[in-house]
Formats: structure tokens, sequence, C-alpha cells
């Protein structure tokens, strides 16, 4: 019997629920990825991404070649190749990893209408999450749509994954005689001039970087990740992006690693509940859909915005003026990658102190981030636009300077990314503009936070009371 695996985003072999299955009881498994082209047209502006996941993808068929599999590649839209390629090679049986967007909830469901259609056995599994939407409930049988309690009740469900059997016992031979394909070049997909500097692709090196962390820095995790300057946190959110590792071989190997230390223990906690809020945002694109379009709290979809354009432009290149949200912006730009806190506070900014809306600030990160994620991305933004799932207030507006001397008091992560100011004193870092002359080579500050924090705060109670 043949069987076919759809990889998507769980570009590994290890601990991969879909792969394994379709293993069971097959003689030759086809390893199928498609580019799909509705998705592909969208993804060009997103360089940095699409360039990390064609080395992904090298790595997968260099692994899959040395277990005596093959990587099949094809073009164009799934709903098509998968049934004929599935007729031509005589498939019985089609598996795959299930997605949460709203795209790919519709893409797959299209490509089983037609196998099924073809008599064709379509299996489909959980291995993005631990838990799924509907898997965590309230007593009422609804979604979850606060953190903490949401939180409570995963932990209350999970168990420790065991561990897995190695690939090399399970993965069964490719189909001979199968024209495979290449993955495409840079140059192919018109993005070989993206300059962003990536992360180490591939499963290796997902597995080195977890192990790295939790024999290094997992244990001052809670200290520690609020630091842009140091190297604090796990760095792991491109590989769980791709599924080059899995959410279960990150939370089993954390309980490991707090078990041997338990002085550790609360650095790993710590991190294990950053690991359930990119849950719980899955399971509130999976059950609320809409937010994909617009604010999960719907009062807020009357906020007046300014969307001034130059402002925008301003805040993407990192000419803000403040050199906190400047030093994250330049280092998004620059590398794919912004750390956590930096996120909140240039979003915070975005929405707060220039009057953007949220979206057009979610559509830039998902240009330029490595680990761009539909949910995670949508979660983070609407929570610092207070437009989201978050309990407290839409009066929470994040000082730029303030976060600035308190999560980089000496500077050091601002003179990284913000070279102009390498000299300035710790003293006026964040605040240059305060210094006797200022600076001639960095800009003064856009906007007046405290006259923008009161124009925000004005403008979101008139959007709430005029929505009651």
């Amino acid at each position: 019997m043949r069987a076919l695996h759809w990889f998507r985003s769980d570009l590994r072999l290890a601990d991969n629920t879909s792969l394994r299955a379709a293993c069971d009881g097959a003689e030759q498994v086809l390893a199928l990825f498609v580019f799909d082209r509705n998705l592909l047209g969208k993804s060009r502006p997103a360089a940095p991404r699409l360039r990390f996941m064609l080395r992904c993808l090298t790595q997968l068929s260099q692994r899959l070649e040395a277990h005596g599999s093959a990587l099949v590649v094809r073009e164009g839209d799934p709903a098509q190749i998968i049934p004929r390629l599935v007729e031509e090679i005589g498939v019985s049986r089609v598996s795959w990893n299930r997605d949460y967007s709203p795209y790919a909830k519709r893409r797959d469901a299209s490509v089983q209408r037609r196998l099924e259609k073809a008599g064709v056995r379509v299996d489909t599994f959980r291995d993005r999450v631990v838990f799924e939407g509907h898997e965590i409930e309230t007593q009422g049988g609804t979604p979850y749509t606060v953190f903490t309690p949401y939180k409570r009740a995963w932990y209350g469900k999970f168990e420790c994954p065991a561990a897995p059997r190695p690939p090399r016992d399970w993965l069964k031979p490719g189909v001979p005689g199968l024209e495979s394909g290449t993955v495409p070049s840079e140059s192919d997909l018109g993005i070989d001039r993206d300059r962003t500097e990536l992360p180490p692709a591939g499963e290796s090196a997902a597995g080195e970087r977890l192990q790295d962390f939790l024999e290094h820095d997992a244990a001052g995790y809670a200290e520690r990740r609020d630091l842009p300057a140091v190297e604090g946190t796990s760095r792991l959110s491109p590989y769980l992006r791709f599924g080059t590792i899995s959410i279960r071989s990150c939370l089993r190997m954390a309980l490991e690693a707090s078990g041997a230390d338990p002085g550790a223990g609360e650095g790993i906690a710590k991190w294990r509940d950053e690991l359930v809020w990119r849950e719980f945002y899955h399971a509130i694109l999976d059950r609320f859909p809409a937010v994909s379009r617009g604010p999960f709290r719907p009062e807020y979809a009357r906020v007046e915005w300014e969307n001034d354009e130059k402002l925008f432009a301003a805040w993407c290149d990192g000419r803000t003026g403040y050199p906190f949200v400047d030093a994250a912006m330049r280092q998004l730009n620059a590398t794919g990658w912004m750390h956590n806190r930096a996120r909140m506070v240039v979003a915070s900014f975005l929405t707060k102190d220039l009057l953007v809306d949220w979206r057009w600030g979610e559509r830039y990160f998902m240009q330029r981030l490595v680990d761009g994620d539909p949910a995670s991305n949508n979660g983070g933004w609407q929570w610092a636009a207070s437009t989201g799932t978050d309990a407290q207030p839409y009066f929470r507006i994040f000082n730029p300077v303030r976060q600035g001397e308190r999560f980089d008091p000496e500077g050091h992560y601002v003179r990284q990314w913000v070279p102009e100011l390498a000299e300035i004193p710790p003293k006026f870092v964040h605040q240059p503009w305060m210094m006797a002359g200022g600076t001639q080579e960095y800009p003064p500050p856009l906007v007046d936070h405290a006259e923008r924090r009161t124009e925000a705060l004005r403008r979101y109670k008139t959007a709430r009371n005029s929505a009651s």
C-alpha cells in the first residue's frame, strides 16, 4: 500500500504525528510539499520567512534522502496537485497535520472533499499544538477568552508526552520512479535580494537550539526574558513556526531539564507558560476566525485612527526619535526577529502614540518576521492595541522612555541597533533630546508621548461609549 504525507508547517521527521501514521501499514510513503500558489503570491513580500522556509525544506530533503526516501516538491493549487498525484501513483491514504488559520481550513477542506470523492482515505492529525481549540473549554462548553483561566485548564489536562521513537525505526521508503522535483532557489522566487540575517535552519538546528537554551539560559529565564540586550529567551519561535521541532518535544525536554536541575524549575516553568500563550492564541484563531480581519472586541472597531503614512514609514524604518522603539524596529528589519518585550513596546507605540491601526503593524510584522505566525502575531498585536482577549482595559499604554530605562538601563540594546547613540551617556540614551545640545545624528521625537497618551485614551473611550 502507498500512502502520502503532505508536509506544511511540520518540516521535520522526528515526532511528526501524520508522517508517523502514514508509515504505519504502508510499504511506500510519498513525502510531499506543495508551494501553494495562493499563498506564494502573498508571501513574496515576506522574503525573510520564505528564505528561511526554503532552507528548512532543503534540510528536510537531505534528511529524507539519508533515510532512503525523498521529498517530492510541486507548485500550484494543492486541491488540484494532490488528487492528481494520488491517481497517478496509486495512493490509497493521504494524511496531514492540521493548521488553524481560516485559509488553511478552507484549503484543507477542499483537498479532503476531492480525495474522498475519489475514494481515497484522508486522515488529519493534531500536531501543531498540544490541545486544539475545542479541547480546552469552560464548564459551560464555551471557549476561554482570557488567558489565565485558559492556562489553568490547560495545565489541568496536560500530561507529559513520552519520548517518540526515532524515524529510523519507522520511516518507509519513497515511491520509486517518481520525479521528485527540487526545492526552488531564492532567485526562482524573486527573493534573492533580501539581506535579512537568518538563523540556522532545519530540524538539527532546532534541536541544538532547544538543548542549548535548556542547558544555559532556561534557569534564568524568569529574570532575563525581558532584557533585550541579553540572550535570555529561547529563540525557538522560527522553528516552532515551521515545525522543525514539535511543541511536545519542547515541553517534554523542559520537564526533563527541570527534574534534573530543580534550581532551574522557576525559569523553565515561566518558559512553559509562554508556550501555553502560543496555544491560547492558536485556540482563539481557531474558534474566532474573524480576529484575522478585525478586533476581537467589536466595540473597538470604532476607534478613530489617524493612519498617517509618514509616521508609519518612520516607525517601520526605526526613525521615531524614541531610541528603544527604533532599536527594536531596526533589529526586526536586520534579523527578521524582535525581542518579545520590544514587540509589546513598538506595538503600543504605533497604536497609542502614533494612532495607526494595529492591522498596519500586524501586516508589517508578517512581512518581516521569520517567525511570523498568523495566530501569535494577531494575538500579540490585538493584546497591545487593547482590542483583543486581554483582561486589562484600554488605558494600558507603554511609555517608550520608561520601558527602555527599565529593561535596557545601560542602553546596550539601543547602542547595538542605533549606532548614532553609541556615545550617549546612559542617563540620556533613552531620551537624547534632554541632553544639552542634543544630537545631530538622531531625529527628535515624532510625537509627545504624554499628549498622545491623552488623545489615545479619549479615542478609545469614545469608541467604547459609542458602541454601548
